[in-house]
């Protein structure tokens, strides 16, 4: 690649590798569910005037707004308010070989042994880090991460099937029907939202502030362009830099303890992700077809 492009691809891996730290600050004094609605309104606010109405497309995009609003994000930032950012991040990289999984049915994608073997090791190794003792009080907020990624994975084939839409109208248009849902979302679970969004210190504010600018904007902004004008291969393989961040940052920053299940399972999960990344697809040849 580039060297535009390598520094592009390197800071995508490092703003999200970080963003997982400053979600999990910020949800320790804002309750997650407000603060999603939060950060999807802020996006809104900020992409909306630059963007056109999808006409169209809304009920699609409000489908994805569920998926990926409420489902993936709700849903993982309520995970992060009772677990550790570190095991988050290696246990989000399900997604991948979920994403595989649906392009099988999907985009007629044929797996191959070499990504099927990737598929097993990256599950293999959540199934190691779930034996962690320090873990086994903490198996509804796992399997909540398992889900989120699933959701991910879901709303990636959304997106697919959209066709083409400009970054900014697809994250401004499904930032603004996902935040009244997060927003509903938190009135019913979280009685004492608007009091805590009150009262909370101005270092939430900048972690969620990074959030909404550096990752959902900066980051994607730079993702989707670097999608576009390199070879795929090339550039996914560096999203595998963030969970590494993350760990590294979540063992600095939040003292979280690292153990001997947890290094094993982690490094499997990146093994077999990486695998699976670095496979390109095949498509298997359509029957049947005109």
């Amino acid at each position: 690649m580039p060297i535009k492009a390598v520094i592009m691809a390197f800071s995508v891996a490092v703003i999200w590798g970080v963003n997982m730290l400053t979600v999990k600050g910020a949800v320790g004094e804002i309750p997650p569910f407000i603060l999603t609605a939060m950060r999807f309104a802020a996006v809104a606010i900020l992409l909306l005037p630059f963007t056109q109405v999808p006409r169209g497309r809304f009920g699609k995009l409000a489908l994805i707004s569920v998926t990926f609003g409420g489902l993936h994000f709700g849903v993982l930032f309520y995970a992060l308010s009772m677990i550790d950012a570190g095991p988050v991040a290696i246990i989000i990289l399900l997604g991948v070989p979920f994403s595989s999984m649906l392009a099988t049915y999907f985009f007629n994608d044929r797996l191959g042994w070499k990504r099927l073997s990737g598929m097993a090791l990256a599950f293999i190794g959540v199934t190691i880090m779930f034996w962690d003792p320090t873990m086994t009080e903490l198996q509804l907020p796992l399997l909540l991460v398992v889900f989120a990624s699933f959701m991910w994975a879901v709303a990636n084939v959304m997106i697919k099937k959209l066709g083409d839409i400009d970054t900014f109208q697809l994250n401004g248009w499904m930032a603004l029907m996902a935040a009244p849902q997060l927003l509903i979302m938190s009135l019913i679970f979280e009685p004492n939202g608007f009091e805590a969004v009150m009262n909370a210190s101005w270092v939430a504010y900048a972690n969620l502030a990074f959030t909404v600018v550096m990752s959902s904007i900066v980051a994607y902004g730079f993702w989707y362009h670097l999608l576009k004008t390199q070879d795929v291969n090339v550039v996914v393989p560096w999203t595998l830099l963030a969970p590494v961040i993350s760990v590294m940052g979540s063992f600095l920053v939040f003292d979280e303890p690292f153990s001997l299940l947890k290094i094993i399972g982690g490094t499997v999960v990146l093994c077999g992700v990486a695998v699976i990344m670095l496979r390109k697809p095949v498509q298997r040849k359509a029957q049947g077809m005109d």
